[in-house]
């Protein structure tokens, strides 16, 4: 968020820092983190030391901030393009919290997709790990869309369909990879 108000990219910062020679290890900006460990077992440690009268506001405020990314990227994109995303048809790549897994939990995927639904557009998505979720089926990768979102970059997704279709897509994943569109956040 300080990188896109300030007007620099989130992404060659990190490369920039990526330079120095020792002591560095990155960590790429996205729209929340899922699975179990990060965005659930800080709340545990939390609720025991708010019993035990000891504040945890550094872990609340990182829960807060994590659970807002994904109306803010719907926000962005909505401010980047100057447009509404009623009636537009956005496909999500990966829903699964990580690459490489077909585990939902706390996957920050799905409240994009909320978020999206919430804004009006018409979503649906791939995921090659994950073939149905909420009574929706993992749909191909479609040419067509408004917007194609990457945010699990599974191994198994080949993203040569929207290359060969022109598709504009948004790089929303949280890692150095190249898939052929610039990272957005």
């Amino acid at each position: 968020k300080i990188s896109s108000a300030i007007g620099f990219s989130t992404n060659e910062a990190i490369k920039a820092a990526a330079t120095k020679p020792f002591g560095f290890m990155p960590f790429f900006p996205s729209i929340g983190v899922g699975g179990h460990c990060i965005p659930v077992d800080p709340s545990y440690l939390s609720y025991a030391a708010a019993k035990a009268g000891v504040q945890t506001r550094f872990i609340e405020l990182a829960n807060e901030t994590n659970r807002s990314m994904a109306k803010y990227v719907v926000e962005k994109i909505s401010a980047t393009f100057g447009f509404s995303l009623e009636g537009k048809k956005v496909q999500v790549a990966g829903i699964a919290y990580k690459p490489g897994v077909s585990d939902l939990r706390e996957s920050p995927a799905l409240d994009l997709i909320n978020e999206l639904k919430m804004a009006g557009a018409k979503v649906v998505w791939h995921d090659p790990l994950v073939l149905e979720y909420n009574d929706e089926k993992s749909q191909v990768l479609d040419c067509s869309v408004d917007f194609g979102l990457i945010v699990t970059p599974h191994a198994e997704i080949d993203f040569s369909e929207w290359r060969k279709g022109g598709t504009t897509v948004l790089d929303l994943s949280a890692n150095s990879n190249d898939y052929g569109w610039a990272k957005f956040l």
